[in-house]
């Protein structure tokens, strides 16, 4: 009868090998926002003249995929839509780290404070994958109104602002190969 040990020392070794996997492959793809900040304001130069408006939002995507997206991606837009300055509707790129393959994409609607993002990256195995994802992120905003009340001509007469604390928000992308 032939010895078991070889083929038990290989069974061990292949065991071994498996269960070295790293165990972030189990886990899903999520897509953290962190640093939110968004801000707006309106300045009217007479009682109904609106003479500059416009609205920033910015933040970081940091791909948790494993070993694949080891950079922090830089988001920023700058809104012009009346009040609430975005709407969803326009797709903003963002800036990659140099030398960083892939790209990253977003949209913002303030009234509900929701983003979609879409990114593209290259893993470790030279594979190009693309997540797609949306969530809303609980901002905690504040808005002041000053009126100038001895206004005349040539002066300002209102400003309001909208500045939120610094927030965040984790999306599970569906993520496909390219």
């Amino acid at each position: 009868m032939p010895s078991l040990t070889p083929l038990l020392a290989l069974l061990a070794l292949t065991s071994t090998t498996t269960l070295a996997k790293p165990l972030a492959r189990d886990e899903p793809v999520t897509f953290a926002l962190t640093d939110i900040n968004y801000s707006s304001n309106m300045v009217y130069s007479t009682p109904a003249h609106l003479a500059t408006y416009g609205g920033t939002i910015q933040f970081n995507v940091t791909n948790n995929a494993p070993a694949a997206v080891p950079y922090v991606t830089k988001c920023s837009a700058y809104g012009r839509h009346l009040q609430d300055m975005f709407y969803g509707e326009i797709v903003y790129t963002c800036e990659q780290p140099v030398g960083a393959a892939g790209s990253t994409t977003f949209t913002f609607s303030r009234p509900d404070n929701s983003f979609a993002v879409n990114q593209t990256w290259t893993d470790y195995n030279g594979k190009t994958w693309f997540g797609q994802g949306s969530g809303k992120a609980d901002l905690k905003c504040k808005s002041e109104t000053w009126q100038n009340a001895n206004w005349t001509m040539g002066q300002l007469y209102s400003t309001y602002t909208t500045t939120c604390e610094t927030g965040s928000v984790t999306i599970v992308p569906t993520v496909v190969a390219v």
